[in-house]
């Protein structure tokens, strides 16, 4: 009877420890094709480049008033004005700032907008040059100033740059941001065209749906996240807490996987708390950093958090700051995000309804980013390699912390982007994580054929000895 009760427990313990295993396989599993279907989702349509041949009008519609820009190829630019252009950089630049006022009066005098009685006053800004692939454009601001009880649907634009001085061109108007047609950002779509004859055109703007508007803002907060690298780094780095560093001081590692869950799902909504403080605070104007000091909170809070990850892990004092460390991360990251939602003029027409969509669409987003770095993570945590890649995340998120310190303390432009856009490039992106949960799996595979996991809850009786003890014989 003792032999055959021996069996009996030996087949449990093998039982559990073959569910836990599935258990894991299958999270991993779903975590992998939940986050595919979430990038599908979620990934932004590409925008067309300037084509070099075409002027372009950009008007933005907004509650409180209307703005926009002209667009200028200089290859067209220099023989409307009579003016031979340099090629080289910075002679062109001294150019543009001499032939500024020429250029201005030009584009005052064949640019209007307003009603088929009368013109709108528009005050015109800051010049600029943009570089492209086709050519650089010169580029002038503009504001109307008019006050308007609603938001405009129909004005009538004239816009006969380049069109008259050259026949063979053609000029574009392009709608930019507007709420009630569910526009914003558009780059690549323009609504109306003008050339020889047909320099003056009726803008009828449609109408859609509130939903259709919010879904399109919600991609604009997911793009947040996806494109701003440093808020990125804030999800991977909180992630990383979550799943690597034992919630308490004393307790043994690794956390069984039903903490782990637990944990990052409290962790998860303290965030969010802390996220809508910061990011409604700025999107209804009261609270709005400059973008050099809302850059400056970023980057602080992903070297704090860059700081804990490996500090928790060798100094169990620490550990208890973990949900203090969330709502911290949570703070700064609504920053950020406040700020992209101010730059991107999103506070000028239904912020109430526009910060829930631009919320909701970062949150989905930072969650995709845990989720991706959070599976080879959780196949690891078991390994004896957990102290080193907390070590290599923290030194590579300290690292570009201080990246971003430097460039903002010193108002310098360094090439923190382009060192860091592999992590947000897709389909890059999403390939690198199957890269990762390849190698991860294939490093837990090998350790638990070497008998090497470190156990945890997960793996019900804690006595792997008596198992494979020798001599012991077990009936058939």
């Amino acid at each position: 009877m003792r032999g055959v009760s021996r069996w009996i427990e030996l087949n449990a313990i093998a039982s559990r420890r073959s569910y836990g295993a599935s258990h894991v396989r299958r999270l991993i599993l779903a975590s992998l094709l939940t986050s595919m279907l979430l990038v599908l989702g979620l990934a932004p349509a590409t925008a067309s480049a300037h084509s070099g041949k075409q002027s372009y009008l950009y008007v933005s519609v907004f509650d409180d008033g209307v703005k926009g820009r002209v667009e200028i190829p200089l290859v067209d630019l220099g023989p409307a004005l009579g003016i031979e252009f340099s090629t080289l950089p910075e002679a062109l630049k001294a150019e543009i700032a001499a032939s500024e006022q020429a250029i201005e009066d030009y584009i005052i005098e064949n640019t209007a907008l307003g009603t088929a009685s009368e013109r709108w006053t528009i005050e015109y800004g800051d010049m600029s040059l943009l570089p492209t692939s086709k050519g650089a454009y010169v580029v002038l601001e503009f504001v109307v100033d008019e006050d308007f009880d609603s938001a405009p649907r129909t004005f009538v634009a004239d816009f006969s740059v380049i069109v008259e001085s050259n026949p063979e061109r053609d000029s574009l108007l392009l709608i930019e941001d507007d709420w009630e047609s569910a526009t914003f950002n558009n780059g690549s779509g323009p609504l109306l065209g003008f050339s020889v004859g047909q320099t003056q055109q009726v803008v009828d703007l449609e109408s859609k749906s509130t939903l259709t508007s919010m879904a399109a803002i919600r991609g604009i907060g997911s793009d947040a996240v996806r494109a701003g690298i440093d808020l990125l780094m804030i999800a991977a780095a909180l992630a990383s807490v979550m799943i690597l560093v034992p919630s308490r001081r004393n307790e043994s590692e690794p956390m069984p996987l039903s903490t782990v869950l637990r944990r990052s799902a409290r962790g998860a909504g303290v965030f969010a708390a802390g996220v809508t403080i910061t990011l409604w605070a700025s999107g209804l104007g009261i609270l709005v950093p400059s973008a050099r000091i809302a850059g400056l909170i970023v980057a602080a809070t992903l070297a704090i958090v860059a700081v804990y990850l490996s500090a928790a892990r060798f100094v169990p004092g620490v550990r208890s700051f973990a949900t203090a460390l969330s709502s911290i991360a949570g703070l700064g990251f609504g920053v950020g995000l406040g700020a992209t939602f101010i730059a991107q003029d999103l506070d000028r027409s239904r912020p109430v309804t526009g910060l829930i969509a631009f919320q909701f669409g970062a949150l989905v987003a930072a969650l995709l980013v845990a989720v991706f770095i959070g599976t080879p993570l959780l196949l690891l945590r078991r390994t004896r390699y957990v102290p080193g890649v907390i070590l290599v995340l923290s030194l590579v998120l300290l690292g570009f912390a201080g990246l971003w310190f430097g460039e903002l303390l010193t108002n310098s432009t360094w090439p923190i982007e382009r060192l860091a856009n592999p992590l947000r490039v897709w389909p890059r992106n999403f390939l690198f994580v199957v890269l990762a949960a390849a190698v991860a799996g294939g490093v837990r595979a090998i350790e638990q054929r070497a008998g090497r996991l470190r156990p945890d809850a997960t793996d019900g009786v804690s006595t792997p000895e008596s198992i494979d003890a020798p001599g012991e014989k077990v009936p058939t």
